[in-house]
């Protein structure tokens, strides 16, 4: 299961093999044998993936289908949530526009450079 979840994400994100051995600080011959089930990745490797992807260790397992690490609402996202409920469709399209572009920003902002941990 874990090699499997491991190159779905990575193609969902669009990145290589190579990209990822580059994160993980191995070649791509030895990540390619991650994925292909020849080799297992230790704990470390497992946690540096699950964060960079922003999914949990029981999903990367199969032990969850849920792979975000979202818990219970915070009294911000509560907030939000209440105000969305109450707007007409233009300001649900509006926010969810807003949205969307906030969260590419934040994708082509993430670098390999930077820490996952």
């Amino acid at each position: 299961m874990v090699a499997r979840r491991l190159k779905e994400l990575r193609t969902e994100h669009k990145l290589t093999q190579n990209d990822i051995a580059a994160l993980l600080n191995i070649s791509r011959e030895a990540y390619c044998m991650y994925e292909n089930q020849k080799r297992q990745l230790n704990y470390e490797s497992l946690c540096i993936l699950a964060d960079y992807y922003h999914v949990t260790l029981d999903y990367l397992f199969g032990r969850s289908d849920r792979p975000d690490l979202t818990g219970p609402l915070g009294s911000e996202e509560k907030l939000l949530l209440e105000y969305y409920r109450a707007m007409d469709q233009r300001g649900r399209e509006n926010v969810m526009g807003m949205a969307k572009v906030e969260y590419q920003r934040g994708i082509k902002r993430r670098d390999f450079s930077e820490p996952v941990i």
